[in-house]
């Protein structure tokens, strides 16, 4: 079983999981004493990824602020299979799984020098208000979004 099937199981009538990716260069302040990127900076290039998704996608953070709706995360998992150093190319590569429920499933394949994978890892964020009130169903902006996906418009 793959790693993302193994946190994010397809169910049958799913849409396909949507994936981004985007890429830059490790920055001399990430990095700690031994050269490598500092563990604690891993949460920060999921973010990019997720930026990088809702901008492929269209599902932004700018669009959860205009709606007055948040998406904090409530669980994060990552990996570590080896360092990223000072100065080197890495590619996040983001993948939004599909869920019924009101959370947003993403995993994330991170890759050195070489396409070499380097961090693997998931997260969820539930979609509330800005009263932290978890939303039951989804708001008319977020359900167009998954409509559209359900009928293969995005990607």
């Amino acid at each position: 079983m793959g790693f993302q099937k193994q946190y994010f199981p397809e169910h049958a009538g799913a849409p396909a999981p949507l994936v981004a990716e985007t890429s830059r260069r490790v920055r001399f302040e990430e990095v700690d004493l031994l050269g490598m990127v500092w563990h604690g900076r891993y949460p920060s290039f999921l973010e990019e990824g997720r930026t990088a998704a809702g901008d492929k996608f269209g599902c932004t953070y700018q669009s959860f602020t205009d709606n007055q709706v948040m998406a904090p995360l409530v669980q994060m998992h990552l990996d570590y299979l080896t360092p990223l150093r000072f100065d080197e190319i890495m590619r996040i590569e983001t993948t939004m799984h599909w869920s019924e429920a009101m959370r947003l499933n993403y995993s994330y394949r991170i890759f050195g020098p070489e396409e070499k994978l380097v961090t693997r890892g998931y997260t969820v964020q539930l979609i509330t208000n800005f009263s932290g009130d978890l939303l039951l169903t989804p708001p008319d902006w977020l359900q167009e979004f998954k409509d559209k996906w359900q009928q293969g418009l995005l990607g």
